[in-house]
Order: C-alpha cells, then structure tokens, then sequence
C-alpha cells in the first residue's frame, strides 16, 4: 500500500526528528522495566473498533538476537462473527482474570537500538487468544486501526501504518503458522496450542 508506506515513512522521520524510538514512548523511563508486564498496563485499545496491542520483554535468553522486546497486535473477536477459532481460551485465565476477546495476529520485535527487527507469529498459550485461521485473518487484518487509542499518538499511527504497509508478509507469517501448527497437530494433537516447546511458529525480517 503506497500510502500506507508513505505514511510510514512520514511517522518515522517524525521520530527521528524528535530524538525518541517507538519504545521509550511505550516503556516509562521514570520507573524500571519489568520483564513480561505489559506496556501500558491494561494494553493500549483503540476506542474505536477494538484493535489493540501491548509491549512487552521476555527474559534476555528468551530474546530474539538484538532484541529488546515486541509489541504483540491483536483484532477484536467481535469482527469473527460465524468464524470457529482453531483454538480458544477458557472463561478465565490462569491468574483468574477475565478472557479478552482478541484474535492474535502477530508481533514486531523491536532492537536495543530502537530499530524494528521482525514481524512473528505465536502459539496459543503465548496470548491466550482465540486463535482463528489464517484466510479469516486476511480478510479482516485492513481493520487494525490503532486512531485515537490512549498514549503517544506517533506510536498508535505508526503500528497501524506498519501493518498497512505489511499487510500481505503479514498474512504470509500468518499462513505459515497454520502451516506449522498443522504439522506439529499431527505430532502432539490438541495439546500443540498448549506445549510451551512450540512457541515461535514463524518470522519475517522488517524490511523497507
């Protein structure tokens, strides 16, 4: 999407210009960083169709090369009407939260430097979705629109302009994890989506 791209490029040197990444916009500087906790508390959700993403770091070990952490982005189930997930959540979570109604589509690994690495996807036990079929995701992922949400306005334009812009690589990850995770079911079962073994199904680089 040529707009999409143009629009990208716009936002970037908007932050370029400024001096601050995508990530010290998220992760406040007067505190410290907490490995797994979501950033913002409570996730950033876009009031108007429900789109939403999170911030976050797992233990250094855990970390892509390079990375500091990722953002994971997410579709409102409300857009998945008549579609059966591969997988869903119970009521509750293990912590015994309430389930969100959100359909993970992917995440973007960001690097110490404050540079994007890579696009990826997860297994259901990662975010405790309700995991739907690639094709379904396809036909809905030009909806994530993060306008208007809460926080650093450059950072919501930004996410919604990357996805945009990567809409097809995007939906290509997506195909390879059904892709995988048809194979692994054929292994494991049922128990794929919870084996804490498959957890990374598939990545591409980000590249402009």
């Amino acid at each position: 999407m040529e707009n999409a791209l143009e629009r990208l490029f716009e936002l970037t040197g908007q932050i370029a210009k400024e001096g601050v990444s995508l990530v010290p916009r998220v992760v406040p500087a007067d505190a410290p960083f907490v490995q797994y906790q979501h950033y913002p508390q409570g996730d950033c959700v876009a009031p108007g169709n429900k789109s939403r993403w999170f911030y976050h770091a797992h233990k250094p070990e855990e970390r892509e090369e390079g990375e500091h952490g990722h953002f994971h982005m997410f579709l409102p189930l409300d857009m998945f009407d008549n579609v059966e997930p591969y997988y869903q959540p119970p009521a509750r979570l293990p912590n015994g939260k309430k389930t969100q109604g959100v359909v993970h589509f992917g995440a973007l690994s960001f690097g110490v430097d404050g540079m994007p690495i890579s696009w990826f996807t997860t297994n259901y036990w990662v975010t405790y979705e309700y995991m739907m079929p690639a094709e379904a995701i396809a036909s809905r992922l030009r909806d994530f629109d993060m306008t208007g949400a809460p926080g650093d306005p450059l950072v919501n334009d930004w996410l919604t302009a990357a996805v945009q812009h990567f809409h097809d690589p995007v939906i290509d990850i997506i195909r390879k994890r059904d892709v995988v995770l048809k194979e692994k079911k054929q292994e494991l079962g049922s128990a794929v989506f919870t084996d804490k073994k498959v957890e990374i199904l598939s990545r591409q680089p980000f590249d402009l």
